[in-house]
C-alpha cells in the first residue's frame, strides 16, 4: 500500500479560493486610494496657492505695477495687475487676502471654501456633507500674512481624508 505525500487538487483549489476571499475583503482597509487621491487633491491646491501668492508678492514689487496703499491701513495695498485703472486685488502684507484666494485660483466644485474671521480660509472636502469643511479633518489651511516678516501660512489636514 502507497502513502500519500501533499495536498490533492480539490485541497489546492479550496485554499486558494479561501485565499482569495479573505485577500479580496482585507485590501480595502489596507490600501486607501480614496484618502490618497483627496491628500494628493489637496497637495495641488495648496502648491497653486503657494506659487500664485509668490507671483503676486513679486508683481507687488515692481514698479509697472500701479499700487495704492489703502487709506488709514499700513498693512493693506491695492494692486492693478492689468492696467486697466482699476484695482484688481487688495494684498495684506503683500501677499493675498484670504478672501482673494479663489480669484487667483480655479477651484473645482467637489471642493468647499470657508473663511473663518479675517485671518483663516479653508479649502477642503466636505465628506459629512453638513457645509463645513474643518470638522471633516481633509482641507487645506491658508493663513494670510499676519506682519512684513511673518509670511502667510499653508497647512493640510488630512487626518480625516
Amino acid at each position: 500500500m502507497t502513502t500519500q505525500r501533499g495536498f490533492t487538487l480539490i485541497e489546492l483549489v479550496v485554499v486558494i479560493v479561501i485565499l482569495g476571499i479573505l485577500s479580496a475583503t482585507a485590501l480595502p482597509k489596507f490600501v486607501d486610494l480614496s484618502g490618497d487621491a483627496r491628500t494628493a487633491a489637496l497637495t495641488q491646491i495648496k502648491a497653486s496657492v503657494k506659487a500664485a501668492n509668490d507671483l503676486i508678492f513679486m508683481k507687488s514689487q515692481m514698479p509697472s505695477y500701479d499700487t495704492q496703499p489703502v487709506p488709514g491701513r499700513d498693512d493693506l495695498l491695492d494692486i492693478d495687475l492689468n492696467g486697466d485703472g482699476n484695482y484688481d486685488l487688495r494684498l495684506k502684507y503683500n501677499h493675498l487676502d484670504n478672501t482673494d484666494i479663489e480669484k487667483r485660483i480655479d477651484i473645482s466644485d467637489e471642493f468647499v471654501v470657508e473663511e473663518e474671521g479675517i485671518d483663516y480660509t479653508y479649502i477642503g472636502y466636505d465628506l459629512n456633507q453638513d457645509g463645513t469643511v474643518k470638522d471633516d479633518q481633509c482641507y487645506f489651511s491658508y493663513t494670510q500674512a499676519q506682519s512684513e516678516t511673518i509670511p502667510p501660512a499653508y497647512d493640510i489636514i488630512s487626518d480625516g481624508c
